[in-house]
């Protein structure tokens, strides 16, 4: 399973959080994507995979006490979309056609899941140094 960490710590515990990091090593079992500092400050962003619980519950517990794990499990777009449509045609639907507004809960919801998805990724977006203009 994909999941997506946002790992947040308070000014005071930066140095001592940043020393651990330094020094941490990922369990096994759990396959890192990517990772992104917040240049805000006091965030970190982490992409995963993993299937197993113990791994999870491993990776985090060195930092138990200093940082706060928000964990969400995450889907690529395009492959979220494509269920979606599938979905819809098994539900009777005409593949996007039955997610339009107006065409039942189902459609409702789908449209729903999406907006959420697209406002999610551009908050990744707006704090992700990736999308820095060239100022070279």
């Amino acid at each position: 399973m994909l999941l997506m960490d946002i790992i947040t710590w308070e000014p005071k515990d930066s140095e001592k959080t940043g020393n651990l990091y330094m020094n941490y090593e990922y369990p096994k079992d759990i396959k890192v994507i990517d990772e992104w500092f917040d240049l805000t400050g006091y965030r970190m962003f982490l992409i995963y995979e993993t299937e197993d619980e113990k791994a999870y519950a491993a990776a985090n517990l060195p930092f138990i006490g200093l940082c706060r794990f928000e964990t969400f499990p995450v889907m690529k777009a395009e492959k979220y979309m494509q269920m979606a449509q599938e979905l819809a045609e098994k539900s009777g639907g005409k593949g996007a056609e039955a997610a339009a507004p107006g065409e039942g809960a189902a459609g409702e919801e789908i449209l729903t899941q999406i907006k959420r998805l697209e406002e999610r990724v551009q908050r990744l977006e707006h704090h992700s140094f990736i999308q820095q203009e060239d100022t070279t």
